[in-house]
């Protein structure tokens, strides 16, 4: 850890009044207690000797054997060690935490004959450096000031670290700075104290005339100097009548805290209102940056305080998201449109080429979602098609109002907060840990589901008689079932729907309920339905027209593929009409890609050739009824 890192850890951690230059020695600086004023850690910043020093009490003698611990090169006493800069981040911050605690536990005023090594004056004409023992005066010795010592020509007022140095202190800033509770444990001490002091100067105004900047990462009132707490409130005034006047961030960020934690509002809808109005009439105006985290942070604050009527509002990026999966996980609630429609942006399958989706797409729509749902009741039969090949529920740990300061002892408003159907936040008290569970799209969704509407689109055309046969792709047998007993069902509606009706003479009741359910077990077996179909074709005749298909080309492409399959000269055509074989060959595998997932024609020795394995359903597409 470097210098500049520990200070402002110190600064942060354990608060300005602590960290003080070291009087007659700028090299030096002193971390003290705010209570007892005892020294914990001594900073020596001489570039050539930089080392930090630290009370440890009882334990120094078993520490300073540990690695990167040694006696001490500042304090001659038997409790102060050394720590080495080297040393993690982490073991550097909990040895300071420890030299804190036991400062803070002593009653013993800072003792004046401590002896300090203190360095020379740099080094001359190449002589060593020579260190000596020296006493410090204490007697007229107090806190100084980590001002700059010099007159800047800023017009800006001086910043003074303690209020006591302040010629007025409002008794409330003054209480609320004696306020602040150093005995508080560590990891919760800065949230805490700023949620304690915050409700104590929640209802402050002020009038400061002077106004100065501040710059601090996760600002709270610790770290203000009266003049800048002074120009806070000030601000803070003016905001709660509605002038909004552009300020330093950090100050901004203050009053966000404060909103967050419920500080300075009488329920948290108020808050709400307070955060989506600052939202528009300050960050928006004068800071981007806070804008980007205030949106998070207003999700968080909806969360955490159970604010049911801004949902829709607010979560519309993770409601449109979501809406694709909720509409196949809950297609009664939805449209026929809707569910055929999200099952065909999840597929990379053109299903807009099956025959009955172009003869009637509100037809084709009914019988999918009817599919859809036999595919979801297998779900019982322990085959989930939509957690298997589409999305999979994730539960992911969150921290809500990340980048905040928050007190997160604050019980929240619920245990449970759902988004959607299918996007829910929920609260483990007994882990102290917000989570957050939604659907993740599985990687191959869209190959899985091009599958699936491949063989949608082959067992409507086989089962209807509708255009050519398609190849068989891969599904597994109990989904390709669901798609048979799907088509199966439409069927059945449709011949219900063609029947004539029957006016039923109650007399013979009897009679008409055993003809019924003779009528029902027929319409249900396979073989009779199938034998129906090829006596009247009712359903064909519902749904495609007589006229042979051209599959999208034109007259000449239709003519070129001809003429290869029947072995003409192409070339002759080509030229009287023309036209660049290359061309026309690009366009006609293009639109028969659909159909065969392939091109068909291919170029050998510059010559186009239909590709083998396709010849015989060529010919069927295209020779059937020629010459």
């Amino acid at each position: 850890m470097n210098t500049d890192e520990l200070l402002s850890y110190a600064i942060r951690h354990f608060g300005k009044n602590s960290i003080n230059e070291v009087k007659d020695n700028p090299n030096l600086v002193a971390f003290s207690s705010p209570i007892t004023k005892n020294w914990f850690a001594l900073l020596n910043l001489d570039p050539r000797n930089k080392s930090l020093n630290i009370n440890c009490g009882d334990f120094a003698a078993t520490i300073k054997d540990l690695p990167g611990f040694s006696a001490s090169s500042l304090i001659k006493e038997a409790k102060w060690v050394e720590v080495s800069l080297g040393l993690s981040n982490q073991k550097i911050k909990k040895a300071l935490e420890y030299a804190f605690k036991i400062a803070l536990m002593s009653n013993k005023r800072p003792n004046p004959e401590k002896l300090i090594y203190i360095p020379d004056d740099p080094i001359k004409n190449g002589e060593e450096s020579v260190y000596h023992e020296q006493k410090l005066d204490f007697k007229n010795w107090k806190r100084s000031s980590s001002a700059p010592r010099e007159e800047t020509n800023s017009t800006e007022e001086k910043i003074n670290l303690n209020f006591e140095d302040t010629r007025f202190v409002p008794k409330e800033i003054k209480k609320m700075i004696e306020s602040y509770q150093y005995s508080l444990p560590g990891f919760i001490r800065r949230e805490k104290n700023f949620y304690l002091q915050g409700k104590l100067m929640a209802s402050y105004e002020d009038n400061y005339e002077g106004r100065q900047s501040f710059l601090r990462y996760y600002p709270t009132y610790h770290d203000l100097t009266v003049g800048q707490a002074r120009t806070y409130f000030t601000w803070r005034t003016k905001i709660r009548q509605n002038i909004y006047e552009k300020i330093s961030d950090s100050y901004a960020y203050i009053y966000l805290y404060e909103l967050l934690n419920g500080i300075g509002i009488k329920d948290p809808e108020e808050g709400l209102d307070k955060l989506i109005t600052f939202n528009k009439n300050y960050a928006q105006r004068f800071s981007p940056e806070i804008g980007a985290y205030l949106e998070r942070w207003i999700r968080d604050y909806i969360v955490f305080y159970n604010i049911n009527k801004a949902n829709d509002t607010f979560f519309v990026k993770e409601q449109t998201n979501d809406k694709k999966y909720e509409q196949l996980l809950y297609p009664d609630q939805f449209s026929n449109h809707e569910v055929a429609e999200s099952l065909m942006k999840l597929s990379n399958y053109k299903i807009s080429n099956c025959p009955l989706y172009k003869k009637n797409i509100e037809k084709f729509e009914h019988l999918l979602v009817l599919i859809w749902h036999k595919i979801l009741d297998l779900r019982n039969d322990g085959f989930d098609f939509f957690t298997s090949y589409i999305a999979y529920k994730n539960q992911m740990t969150i921290q809500l109002f990340s980048a905040a300061v928050f007190n997160h002892q604050l019980e929240p408003k619920t245990t449970s907060y759902e988004i959607d159907q299918i996007r829910e936040y929920f609260y483990d008290e007994e882990k102290n840990t917000w989570y957050c569970e939604s659907y993740w799209g599985l990687t191959g969704q869209k190959s899985i589901m091009g599958n699936f509407l491949h063989e949608v689109d082959r067992e409507i055309r086989l089962c209807f008689n509708l255009g050519r046969n398609l190849k068989p792709r891969k599904i597994e047998k109990h989904y390709l079932k669901a798609i048979r007993d799907g088509i199966k069902e439409y069927q059945i509606e449709e011949q219900k729907l063609k029947q004539p009706k029957i006016e039923f003479n109650l007399s013979q009741l009897l009679t008409i309920r055993a003809d019924a359910a003779g009528t029902r077990d027929s319409l249900l077996t396979e073989e009779e339905l199938q034998a129906e179909q090829e006596e009247n074709k009712q359903i064909e005749e519902a749904v495609v027209d007589d006229e042979q298909e051209n599959y999208g080309l034109s007259s000449e492409e239709t003519t070129t593929i001809t003429l290869l399959l029947k072995g003409k000269d192409l070339n002759k055509y080509l030229k009287g009409q023309h036209l660049m074989a290359a061309v026309i060959i690009d366009n006609i595998n293009e639109k028969l890609f659909d159909e065969f997932g392939d091109n068909v024609i291919e170029f050998i020795n510059d010559i186009p050739t239909v590709i083998e394995d396709y010849q015989e359903d060529l010919e069927d597409m295209f020779l059937k009824g020629t010459n």
